[in-house]
Formats: C-alpha cells, sequence, structure tokens
C-alpha cells in the first residue's frame, strides 16, 4: 500500500505491502481491464482485502502503448485498485544488490519510480503557489494518473526498456559464447545457487540466466525481452500470486525451489488467479 506519512507539514510517502504480492504482466492488466466485468470486480474486492498490487516501470513502460477506449479502460480498472499498490523496482541486477549488500528490507520499493510519481502527481495536484502541506490526501494516489504521464514522456520510457534489453543481451551473448567454447564455464562464471528467502531476486536472476543459455540454440532474443526477463524475476521472487507470459511462466515453474517461489499463471488463467487470490487467508 502506498500512503502518506509523518506529521503535517513533513509529509513522506511510505510504500508497503500488506497481505499476498499480487503481480500482473501487460497482457493479464489490459484483459482484466477490458473484459468480464464480474472477474474484474472480484479481483479488485480481493486485492483490496487481502493484498498489494506490484506494478513496476517495466508494466508502465508497456502500457504507455493503449489509447483511446483501451487507455480509458486500463485507466478506470487501475484506479478502482486505490492505494493498494506498491511501486516495484523493475531492474532485476540493482535489487540483486542491495540484496547482496543486505540493503533489502520487505519488498523492492523502486525509489526512482515513487519520486518520479510524487513529483508528476504534486505538479497535477497542488494549487498555484502552494506547497507539500496543500497536497489533497484524497485520491493523490490514483494509479491510473500513471498512464497520463507516461505516454507524455513514451520516449525516456522506451529507452530505458532499450537499456534492460541491452544489459540482458549483452550478458547472454557473453555465457554463451564460452558456454560453446567450454560447456563447464557456466558453472564457474555463474554456478547455480541455492535459494535464500533474504535473497530471492538473486536466486530467480541466476536460474533464468542459465536456463537462457542453455535453451540458446532454441532462443532467440527479441525486443523486450529485458523487460520481460526482468518482470519474470522481480515477480516471481517477491510476488505471491503472479502472471507472466506463457514462455516465461513455463520457465519460472522450471527453476528449481519453484515451489517456494510465487504461484504463477498465465493470461488464459485469470480465472484460477483469482479464484486463488480469493481463497487465500490472511495470517
Amino acid at each position: 500500500m502506498i500512503r502518506f506519512a509523518g506529521p503535517e507539514g513533513s509529509r513522506e510517502i511510505v510504500a508497503e505491502t500488506r497481505g499476498y504480492s499480487v503481480y500482473l504482466d501487460n497482457d493479464s492488466l489490459i484483459e482484466l481491464a477490458k473484459r468480464c466485468p464480474l472477474r474484474r470486480q472480484r479481483f479488485v474486492d480481493a486485492l483490496r482485502a487481502k493484498g498489494t498490487l506490484l506494478f513496476s516501470w517495466a508494466n508502465a513502460v508497456e502500457i504507455a502503448g493503449p489509447q483511446g477506449g483501451s487507455a480509458d479502460a486500463l485507466r478506470a480498472f487501475l484506479d478502482s485498485i486505490g492505494p493498494h499498490w506498491v511501486p516495484l523496482e523493475s531492474n532485476a541486477w540493482e535489487v540483486e544488490r542491495k540484496e547482496a549488500a543486505g540493503r533489502m528490507v520487505g519488498i523492492a520499493v523502486s525509489e526512482r519510480f515513487m519520486g518520479a510519481y510524487f513529483e508528476e502527481r504534486a505538479g497535477e495536484l497542488r494549487p498555484k503557489g502552494g506547497n507539500v502541506v496543500d497536497l489533497p490526501f484524497e485520491g493523490f494516489f490514483r494509479l491510473g494518473a500513471v498512464l497520463n504521464w507516461m505516454q507524455d514522456n513514451r520516449d525516456d520510457v522506451r529507452r530505458y526498456g532499450h537499456e534492460l534489453d541491452t544489459a540482458l543481451l549483452s550478458r547472454l551473448e557473453h555465457l554463451r559464447m564460452e558456454y560453446d567454447r567450454d560447456p563447464g564455464s557456466l558453472d564457474r562464471l555463474l554456478p547455480p545457487r541455492p535459494f535464500d528467502g533474504r535473497h530471492p531476486a538473486a536466486f530467480v536472476l541466476v536460474h533464468l540466466q542459465r536456463l537462457l543459455v542453455l535453451e540458446a540454440k532454441g532462443y532467440k532474443f527479441m525486443p523486450h525481452d529485458g523487460l520481460d526477463f526482468c518482470h519474470a524475476v522481480m515477480a516471481a521472487a517477491y510476488g505471491s500470486v503472479i502472471t507472466l507470459d506463457r514462455h516465461w511462466k513455463r520457465r519460472v515453474q522450471s527453476l528449481p525451489s519453484a515451489n517456494q517461489l510465487a504461484r504463477t499463471y498465465y493470461r488464459p488463467e485469470l480465472d484460477q488467479l483469482v479464484g486463488a487470490l480469493e481463497s487465500l487467508r490472511l495470517p
């Protein structure tokens, strides 16, 4: 949940998960927004009662595309979630570094996203000549507002996605080249690691990269795969129930200790995800 905290005159934003963490890939976000109003309402009710939506820059990159009626439906759906979301860090390598340094407490919140969101919303809502104490509490953390400024800053957002693509592709090409020379190099350069609840992103990051190297002959790197890779790492590591596309779902479920990661679905299984979320009991 994202909220204001602190005494009046020195407000700060606090982002924290409550209950179960839910991650939706772009296809599932749009599917829920545009089809089956009853299912959508069931999802929103269950989320607001039991969970927190993990929403990342990677989500924002992709939803910057829909226009017209699709954008309106998506905006209304995101707004219906209220403040029951947190800005999730989408750079898996950055989270790996934080985990290694012992700087991860709770969910991997993106300070960059949170800061940009605050500045944009404050600019929209602050009275002329006012300051932070004049900002309204009610409706400030409306998630649908992200659509407005993402569409206005699409080039910057896409550049960020390209950076993630480049980072992943460069890494995979190096690992695969070394693997082709010597299959034993993979265990030296990227050794498997046991699951550790203090470093969940590092576990998924290592094992998904290993899997992509081993699948290289049947896997062709595509634009946005860097984003999808980071989707999979962060959602599997920090989510409770999540959706990914079919291929990333298969990969996550094939990882060692997959039963200690998020319960994973894909778009045609949204009914199952909603039912699973409804059936979960709060501790």
